[in-house]
């Protein structure tokens, strides 16, 4: 007979839904009066078979409640353990952070001489360059130390940065400059600690006894060789910043790898080596930092294939290491047979690291004043430091993260997954580089044509190439039937004319699948500042000896930023921009109790303000009606005349007192390879000369915006071109001309 259906089965009444102290009791209370009615029957509180009743309800309340909490304590939301909770954020593939530090952006000062040759003018050769490292203690705690993050070039300018004249000669004229420039610096201090390493193990673990580390500078082996940080030990390829100092490629920050000179200093240059030397870093529970290494130690350096190292590893056999040629490799397994990085071994290693941060390290602006002592490390290496000082409070220093926090950033992290899938996620992947990559301003990211009609184009070619062969085939055999031809070498000269002729069409209409996916890229469009915060990246707006393009460093960090976040499938380009300049008329009535000049000088400030560049995006369109509002919250304005943008004249005036013309001037292209941004058939582009009338320098496309104004004139909407395009008051001090009434 089965022991088992639905014929043998027996209700019992147990619950199995009791799991506290007094469910249990009574569970087995009603079990022993079912199934022991004859043999127990003493239910008082006081008698010793209650008592081992209540004995076994206790362990069972016991073994429920921490059933339940290990349950719980595998789901994050519900996880109240540090160590859990820390345990489940690596597994989401977030960091803890020990501490949190403050950022603050300082600004150094230093004298230099002015040029020999035009007074006027700095002389940069007299400058020097101060490494990273600084450290600069607070004004009134001196426990609070801040190093700066980058070096302090004064070679280079940005657009935040100024010149002021030092000291003059007696006849007036200017002997030394005051240069100021500004770098971010963090509020930690280094410190150095050493690891003696004997024989290897795997995934060697160190721990640092500071609680507070804010992360780790370098890490250096016996041999001088550099040990490298990395998100996961299968990562084998690191990225490393160059400072155009260390790049023999390049003579200055201005200067690419091309050797094209650009007027955007692009101070470091990112690349990808590939290296087994690496490790990663962890928090522990009790708040300090570990470095873990690889399992690999290696061996005899041989090349199994092109980048990959030959190591030897504990469990695993690499491929080329037996003879035995039955040996199975599973293809699905992919990297599992690489290398997950050496593990040191027989050497020191002397790890430098930045401790520091926390709530206290959040210092109020002019808070650090201490004068430095450091002599410059490059350039004219007897520079000095004048000063140094926080114009802004230092801000976001916190203390470890508590358990909430790790929760919600876990999650957070988890959705993102470091990844650029959408529109947005390119964007703000290109606008958070680090700016010592470059300075990008604005960033508009279009998906190129799809797949799917390039594949139609592509049938359309097809059946295009298929004709013509079909009308060769019918000519070859009217040549071969033609009785009267007896030239043998004429019929073979036209059949080889038209194998080739086929064969030069077939490559073109039958492209490979890897020639089809080119065409599905990621066009982003960028542009940066100058150092006077003016937009720079036209493709048509020229400087003598300088570009005004990005520069090919900066594109070229963008791109290999991006390798650690793109999908597999997407092809990135960069392209530059575009930029249309233009000025602003207006017309406005004052008040009789007001001062005309005041009023025209506010209401200049009021538009200068309206159309800051930072303020100006890729195809946004500029609110004229908004810009009349602004003008008569003015004060003294008691009405608006009229508000003209335009770059030529002002085509709204009525008859009244022409307004003078801008200070530039736009004219066609002649060149052939500009853009017919207005489209009106005709290509467009600032030029440089100015000697010959073809327009002002530095100004970028020519734009009718009279004929860009909408139905009701009250919005200026932007061209109607593939390339984005930004509005921009590129000079408002020439560029802003009005009258006040």
């Amino acid at each position: 007979m089965p022991t088992y259906g639905k014929e043998t089965f027996k209700e019992s009444n147990v619950n199995y839904l009791n799991k506290d102290f007094g469910a249990l009791k009574q569970s087995l209370m009603n079990y022993a009066k079912s199934y022991f009615p004859d043999s127990y029957r003493d239910f008082n509180e006081t008698s010793p078979g209650m008592m081992l009743l209540e004995m076994n309800a206790y362990v069972g309340d016991v073994l429920s409640f921490y059933i339940d909490k290990q349950y719980q304590e595998m789901i994050l939301p519900l996880a109240e353990e540090r160590r859990n909770i820390i345990t489940m954020a690596k597994m989401f593939g977030y960091k803890v952070k020990p501490i949190v530090p403050s950022y603050v952006d300082l600004t150094f000062t230093s004298e230099v001489n002015a040029s020999s040759g035009d007074v006027s003018k700095v002389d940069y050769s007299d400058a020097g360059v101060f490494d990273a490292g600084l450290e600069i203690a607070s004004s009134t705690n001196s426990d609070i130390l801040f190093s700066t993050l980058e070096p302090i070039d004064f070679r280079i300018t940005g657009s935040n940065d100024t010149n002021t004249i030092g000291t003059t000669a007696d006849s007036g004229l200017a002997e030394t400059y005051t240069l100021s420039r500004t770098v971010k610096a963090v509020s930690a201090t280094e410190k150095t600690i050493s690891f003696q390493i004997g024989i290897p193990e795997k995934f060697k673990t160190l721990t640092i006894p500071d609680t507070n580390v804010v992360d780790i500078i370098s890490c250096i082996d016996t041999n001088g060789n550099n040990w490298y940080e990395v998100d996961y030990l299968a990562q084998d390829k690191v990225p490393i910043s160059i400072h155009y100092t260390d790049d023999i490629n390049r003579e200055s920050a201005y200067v690419d790898y091309s050797g094209t000179k650009t007027i955007e200093a692009v101070p470091y240059s990112l690349q990808y080596i590939t290296t087994t030397k690496r490790f990663t870093r962890e928090t522990n529970q009790d708040n300090t930092t570990s470095l873990v290494f690889g399992n690999g130690i290696l061996k005899d350096g041989t090349m199994v294939d092109e980048g990959y190292i030959d190591l030897e590893q504990i469990g695993i056999v690499i491929p080329g290491q037996t003879n035995d040629l039955n040996e199975a490799i599973d293809p699905l397994l992919g990297n599992e047979y690489s290398t997950l990085g050496e593990t040191p071994n027989q050497t020191t290693l002397t790890i430098t690291y930045r401790v520091g941060g926390g709530i206290n390290s959040n210092v109020p602006s002019g808070d650090i004043s201490t004068i430095p002592t450091s002599t410059a490390q490059s350039g004219n290496t007897s520079a000095t430091l004048t000063s140094a000082t926080n114009e802004r409070p230092a801000r976001g220093g916190k203390d470890e993260e508590d358990t909430i926090e790790i929760k919600e950033r876990a999650k957070a992290f988890f959705s993102t997954q470091n990844r650029t899938v959408t529109k947005e996620d390119y964007e703000a992947r290109v606008l958070n580089i680090p700016n010592k990559y470059g300075n990008i301003a604005k960033a508009y990211v279009v998906r190129g044509e799809s797949s799917n009609v390039i594949q139609s184009q592509v049938l359309t070619i097809q059946e295009q190439v298929n004709q013509l062969a079909q009308e060769y085939l019918t000519t070859i055999d009217g040549i071969i039937n033609d009785v009267s031809n007896d030239d043998d070498d004429t019929t073979q000269s036209k059949l080889e004319e038209f194998q080739n002729d086929l064969s030069q069409l077939s490559s073109i209409a039958y492209p490979s699948d890897e020639d089809l996916q080119l065409f599905s890229t990621i066009n982003i469009y960028l542009l940066g500042y100058d150092n006077k915060k003016q937009l720079v990246g036209n493709p048509h707006s020229f400087s003598l000896g300088t570009t005004d393009n990005l520069p090919s460093t900066l594109t070229s960090n963008i791109k290999n930023y991006l390798k650690n976040f793109t999908l597999m499938t997407d092809v990135v380009t960069i392209n530059d921009g575009y930029i249309v300049n233009f000025g602003v008329f207006f017309d406005v009535v004052a008040e009789k109790y007001a001062n005309k000049q005041q009023v025209k000088l506010d209401c200049i400030q009021r538009i200068k303000d309206y159309f800051r560049i930072e303020k100006m995006q890729f195809n946004q369109p500029i609110y004229k009606s908004q810009l009349e509002f602004e003008l008569m919250g003015v004060e003294g304005v008691r009405s608006i005349g009229h508000v003209t943008l335009s770059q030529n004249e002002d085509y709204f005036q009525d008859g009244g007192e022409l307004l003078e013309s801008p200070t530039y001037t736009y004219s066609y292209s002649t060149t052939g390879n500009g853009v017919d941004i207005d489209g009106d058939g005709i290509t467009d582009g600032g030029f440089i000369n100015q000697s010959n009338g073809e327009g002002t320098e530095g100004y970028g496309y020519k734009y009718n915006f009279k004929n860009a104004l909408s139905d009701d004139g009250t919005i200026i909407v932007p061209p109607n071109v593939a390339t984005p395009t930004v509005f921009e008051l590129k000079k408002p001090n020439k560029n802003i001309q009005g009258r006040v009434r």
